[in-house]
């Protein structure tokens, strides 16, 4: 096993704590294990990471510091949380156009992308107006909305991307982003709508997924791959 696997398998104990803490409702337990995983990513890949791409650099400072915000009461700590995730996507999405190139697409291939584009904005239309009768003020319902359109921007991004760029990075992307989709979804679905502790799980699990995967997508090498290499 390559080193960088060892490390990824290092964050299975933060995990397995975070997941009991999220299970027994143990607020601080689950922010600290949440923040622990990044020790030993930092190690395994801290070497890797181009410290001076401010793209890696700012999605990754975002991401620990909205760990950190929930380790202390603070007033309105969901829009702390869409503010710093908000702005770490535009950086993610930055990440991925630097490699994005545009090519001649089929019609099937385009018809197919704008229907996806199209039932994503229907649905995301639907969740916000549901939000907006849950008695939100409209800041916070402001704030959600640019969260979601901003999700939605990353999502087409994470697709143009991976259609565009057949590669080991491009699948990291498209399942960070994928992970990352459904985990606000989830998070949306506990706070509004029905908090049971599997839906909050399966949340965490996610998040957890999605660090990993960030930095494997940061620290790999833009390389077009046979399907044959992606096994």
């Amino acid at each position: 096993m390559r080193s960088s696997g060892l490390y990824v398998l290092a964050c299975v104990p933060p995990l397995i704590i975070n997941l009991f803490a999220v299970g027994y409702n143990w607020d601080l337990v689950a922010n600290v294990s949440f923040l622990a995983v990044f020790i030993p990513l930092f190690v395994g890949f801290g070497r890797k990471l181009d410290w001076s791409n401010i793209n890696s650099s700012v999605f990754i400072v975002l991401t620990v510091l909205a760990g950190l915000a929930g380790l202390v009461e603070i007033d309105h700590l969901n829009l702390i949380f869409l503010f710093f995730g908000m702005f770490s996507y535009v950086f993610l999405a930055r990440e991925a156009l630097k490699y994005t190139q545009r090519q001649a697409a089929n019609r099937y291939m385009l018809l197919l992308f704008f229907l996806l584009i199209a039932l994503n904005v229907y649905f995301l239309y639907g969740h916000l107006e549901e939000m907006g009768s849950q008695s939100m003020n409209f800041l916070e319902l402001s704030f959600y909305s640019l969260y979601y359109i901003n999700l939605l921007i990353l999502g087409i991004v994470g697709l143009v991307y991976y259609l565009n760029s057949y590669s080991r990075k491009s699948v990291y992307f498209v399942s960070l982003v994928m992970m990352l989709v459904l985990a606000d979804v989830l998070r949306d679905m506990a706070d509004f709508y029905l908090q049971v502790t599997s839906v909050l799980l399966l949340e965490s699990l996610l998040r957890f997924g999605s660090i990993v995967l960030a930095f494997l997508f940061f620290t790999t090498r833009e390389k077009k791959l046979r399907l044959i290499n992606l096994v």
